[in-house]
C-alpha cells in the first residue's frame, strides 16, 4: 500500500485528502507544521509528500530542502493559496514534483498523486 504524508495546518484539507486517499487504497501520514512534516519525513519513507507551501515552523519548500540535505528523495506536491508564478517556479527548482493552487479540486489532485506514485 504507498504511504503519502500530508502536511497542512488546515485540518479541514488534511481531513478532506486522509479520507479521500484512504478510501482510494493509500495509507496515509498527517503533519500539522512544517518541523513534524520534516521530522515524519526523516522517520519513515513515504512514497510522495503533499505539503503545503505556508505552514508554521517550516515552509513547504523549506521541508523540501531540508530533507534532500539528508538524502531524502520523496516526490513532493506543493499545494498553495498564493496564486504567485514566482512561488511555483521556485518550489519547483527547489525541489518539488507538482504544484497545485488552493482551492483545487480533488478529482484532478488524485490524478496528479496516482501519475507520481
Amino acid at each position: 500500500m504507498p504511504k503519502i504524508l500530508i502536511a497542512d495546518d488546515s485540518e479541514t484539507i488534511t481531513t478532506l485528502l486522509t479520507t479521500a486517499l484512504e478510501s482510494n487504497g493509500y495509507e496515509v501520514s498527517v503533519a500539522s507544521d512544517g518541523h513534524q512534516a520534516y521530522q515524519l519525513g526523516i522517520d519513515s519513507e513515504h512514497d510522495l509528500a503533499i505539503l503545503d507551501q505556508l505552514m508554521p515552523g517550516l515552509l513547504g519548500i523549506e521541508v523540501i530542502e531540508k530533507w534532500r540535505e539528508e538524502g531524502i528523495e520523496t516526490p513532493v506536491i506543493i499545494l498553495t493559496g498564493v496564486d504567485d508564478e514566482r512561488t511555483a517556479v521556485e518550489s519547483l527548482d527547489r525541489g518539488a514534483v507538482d504544484y497545485v493552487r488552493k482551492p483545487f479540486r480533488l478529482p484532478e489532485l488524485l490524478a496528479r498523486i496516482r501519475q507520481r506514485i
